[in-house]
C-alpha cells in the first residue's frame, strides 16, 4: 500500500481534523458539496486538513443528481462540480458517471472551471417550495426522533442511489443487512421525523422496502 487515508460521509469536519491532528495516513475522501448546511465547516475543516499536508478528495460532489423523486428537474451537474472544484485546498474529485455523455460532461468542467452568473442560480433552485433533492448529508438530526430507531440517514443514502443515480444494486448493496419488513416505516401510521432537507422520510422508506423484496425493480 503505498498511500493510507480515511472516507466519510458523516460529522465531515470532526473526522477530517482527527485524521490531520493524528499524522496518520496521506489523504482524506470527504463528502462535499453545494448542498451541505455545513459546508462552510466543511470547507474548513478540508483547509487546514490541506495545510498540514494531507491530500483531500471530494465525493458525494453532485448532490444526488437529481432535485426530485420524479426525476423531473436534474441538478446542475456541471456547476455542481465547478463548485467544488474552486476550492483550492480540494485535490481531486470522484464525480460518478455512467456513459460517455456524463464523462464527457465531468471533462467539460475540468477544461472550462469558470463558475457563471447562470449556474450559481441554478444551484439555488434547492430553495424552491418541492425541491427537496435525493442528498442526505447524514446530519443525524432524524435519529432521535424515531421512536421506532430506524437508520434514517441509511435507508436515505440508499433511496438517493436507487432514484437519483438509478444503481438499485448499489442501494442493495448499502442495505444488503436489511430486510423489508426491518424498516419499521412500513407498518408505522405517522411519520415524526421532520428531515432538515424536507425529505418525506416514511413514502421514502416504504419505497426502499419495495426494492428490498425478491424480484423487485424500483423505477
Amino acid at each position: 500500500m503505498r498511500f493510507a487515508g480515511i472516507a466519510t460521509h458523516r460529522n465531515e469536519p470532526a473526522v477530517i481534523r482527527a485524521a490531520a491532528k493524528s499524522g496518520f495516513g496521506d489523504v482524506v475522501l470527504t463528502a462535499y458539496n453545494f448542498r451541505q448546511s455545513h459546508r462552510d465547516q466543511v470547507q474548513a475543516a478540508i483547509r487546514e486538513a490541506a495545510g498540514a499536508g494531507l491530500g483531500i478528495i471530494a465525493m458525494k460532489t453532485q448532490a444526488g443528481v437529481y432535485w426530485d423523486s420524479t426525476r423531473r428537474r436534474k441538478i446542475n451537474m456541471k456547476a455542481a462540480l465547478k463548485w467544488v472544484l474552486r476550492d483550492e485546498h480540494v485535490h481531486s474529485t470522484v464525480p460518478a458517471f455512467s456513459n460517455y455523455d456524463e464523462l464527457e460532461e465531468d471533462l467539460a468542467v475540468a477544461r472550462d472551471p469558470l463558475m457563471r452568473p447562470e449556474e450559481e442560480r441554478d444551484l439555488r433552485l434547492g430553495e424552491q417550495p418541492g425541491l427537496q433533492g435525493l442528498y442526505c448529508q447524514h446530519c443525524a438530526r432524524c435519529l432521535p426522533q424515531c421512536p421506532e430507531g430506524v437508520q434514517v440517514p441509511t435507508l436515505m443514502r440508499g433511496y438517493m442511489y436507487a432514484v437519483g443515480h438509478q444503481e438499485p444494486r448499489h442501494a442493495s448493496h448499502v442495505l444488503s443487512a436489511w430486510r423489508a419488513s426491518d424498516i419499521a416505516c412500513t407498518h408505522c401510521d405517522r411519520c415524526r421525523v421532520q428531515c432538515a432537507f424536507g425529505f418525506d422520510v416514511r413514502t421514502r422508506a416504504r419505497d426502499l422496502a419495495r426494492l428490498l423484496e425478491p424480484a423487485c425493480v424500483l423505477t
